[in-house]
Parts: structure tokens; sequence; C-alpha cells
């Protein structure tokens, strides 16, 4: 995997056939050329738009589930800035800066609660703005009939000005070999206050797993979800994402980004010349890097850098 593409509201993803264009000074071709090009860039638009949906699919659960996990990572890897104290304990270590983190009662009662509290606003030095809070309670896994682990809400969460709603709902049980898997539930709303919407829900499984020799130190992640995005004038997008079966997604636990596997996005678009659109995400092939690939209707792979962050509803 080996991207680094940036992107920007109209020039994400290049227009298939360039435009000829003789100036001939009439003006019935000049209205054509800008109806052209109006086409191109609508065009332009909606495959960035969509493509925001799964991005945005994909990616909303494996950032919850960091920060759900965030604590039992940081005391495997023997980080005592995360220690437990009574209850309530609020810290902020370097690991948190720009946020509050609260427990209550204590982070050894079940339930419990974790509060990320970003105030009135954080700009981390990717330029990322939050404010508002994430709310994580931890439930007693094994006590459950379920394994229920965790939910997260959100309260006047907003990141670069939209609005985050929803609830993800984790639980914890064993497979017949005897390891973890996380059965994620799913269901987020995306606002802001042009009126774009982004609705959906999906449910994946992180399985834990041997990888390259090394014994459960990876993830292998299976996820499903369906929503829709209305955006810039247009009607509701429908979208729906998936992992290739047969091309699991690999998350290694010593790596920031999926290193491997595939993931299929197929959307119908409410408006334009195109009604559908199928896109392939590719991880790679175990490199632990920032790079993947993403080709749509079968075009070529064009080398994108992760994570990918898109404007305006990501």
């Amino acid at each position: 995997m080996k991207p680094n593409l940036t992107f920007s509201k109209f020039a994400a993803f290049p227009v298939a056939t360039a435009l000829a264009v003789i100036i001939l000074g009439i003006s019935c071709q000049k209205s054509s050329v800008t109806e052209n090009q109006s086409s191109d860039n609508f065009l332009n638009q909606q495959k960035l738009d969509v493509t925001n949906a799964l991005v945005e699919a994909s990616g909303s659960d494996e950032e919850n589930f960091e920060l759900v996990m965030e604590d039992e990572n940081a005391e495997a890897s023997n980080v005592s800035n995360a220690k437990v104290a009574e209850s309530p304990v609020t810290y902020s270590p370097s690991k948190f800066v720009g946020r509050t983190v609260t427990y209550s009662p204590s982070k050894n009662v079940y339930p419990h609660t974790k509060t990320i509290d970003f105030g009135a606003g954080f700009t981390s030095a990717n330029g990322v703005t939050k404010s508002g809070k994430i709310i994580i309670t931890y439930y007693d896994a094994a006590a459950d009939a379920q394994g229920k682990y965790s939910v997260t809400t959100y309260d006047n969460y907003y990141v670069n000005g939209s609005h985050i709603e929803g609830s993800i709902q984790v639980n914890k049980i064993k497979n017949g070999t005897g390891k973890d898997v996380y059965l994620h539930i799913i269901h987020r709303t995306i606002s802001n206050a042009a009126g774009n919407l982004k609705d959906y829900n999906g449910n994946a499984k992180w399985t834990v797993i041997d990888w390259k020799g090394g014994t459960n130190n990876a993830y292998e992640i299976a996820a499903h979800t369906e929503g829709k995005e209305t955006y810039n004038g247009i009607g509701a997008n429908n979208f729906k994402t998936d992992i290739d079966d047969n091309n699991p997604v690999i998350k290694p636990f010593s790596c920031n980004n999926r290193v491997q596997g595939g993931l299929t996005a197929e959307i119908h678009l409410a408006k334009g010349k195109v009604k559908d659109l199928v896109e392939y995400i590719d991880y790679g092939n175990g490199e632990c890097d920032n790079i993947a690939t993403l080709s749509i209707n079968g075009g070529a792979a064009t080398e994108v850098t992760l994570p990918l962050h898109f404007w305006p509803l990501n």
C-alpha cells in the first residue's frame, strides 16, 4: 500500500475524458462548454461525495473501537499514565492532549462510564476540530448473556462543524478456538448547518487472530454497512459497503492503519447520468504503512494515503 493524494472538493477524481473544445466565439458553443464542464464537475462531486460515505462507514467504527480499547491497550503496553484511581477520576495526560477524560464511578466498577470531553473546541495538529463529549459506558462482558462490552453515545459532539449523533454497541464473545471476538452494532447520523446529512447502520466483526508468526496480535475484520446521504442539493444517495470475503481486512495491533484486505461500496446516485458506482479500496499486502488503492467502476486503481479524510462530512 502506498498512497498520496490530496483531495479537494472537485479535484479528488480526474475526469475520465478531457473536453476537446474549439473556441469559435459563438455564444451557443460557449454555453455548451459551460454545461459540459458543469456536468463533469457534478459527476466528480458525486464520486467524491459517495466516497465520503465509504470512508465514514468504515472509519468511524474503527475510531470508536480505538477509543473503547485505548485504556486496555495502554495497560497492556505498560503505559502507566492511564492508571486506575478512586472514583470519580479525571486526568489529561499527554496521550489525551486537548481532551479531558473522566471515569465514573471508577474504572474497576461495572458498569462505569468514560467521558471524553473536548470542551468548546480543540484543533489537533492535523487540523481536525472537535467539541463536545463522547460517552462510553463499559459493561462486564463475562457477566452478560450477550457479552455486552460497551456502548458509545454522544453529547453535543461536533467534528469540523459536523454534528455526530447515534450509538455504537460492542459485544465481546469467544469463538470456537477461544479467540476474542468483538461484535459492533452501529448507527450514526452526521449533519451540518447547510442541511447535509449522512445516516447509516452497520455491523462489524473484529476477531483477534495470530498474524505473521505472532500470537493474538491482529484483528481480522468483516463488516457490512447500509445508509443514505443527502448533500449539496442532491437527493438521497443510497449506498452499502462490504468487506471482501475473499480478501478479509487485517489490522495489526502494532499498526495505525489497516494493512491488508478489500472493501467494496455500491452506490446508487439519485441524480446525474451515472446511476450506479462501484468503488473498491484495497489496503495492500500486509505492509504496515499508510498506503491503499482506490478504484471506481473497475477503472485503474489510484494510490491514496491513509487515513482518508474528505470534506465536508468527515
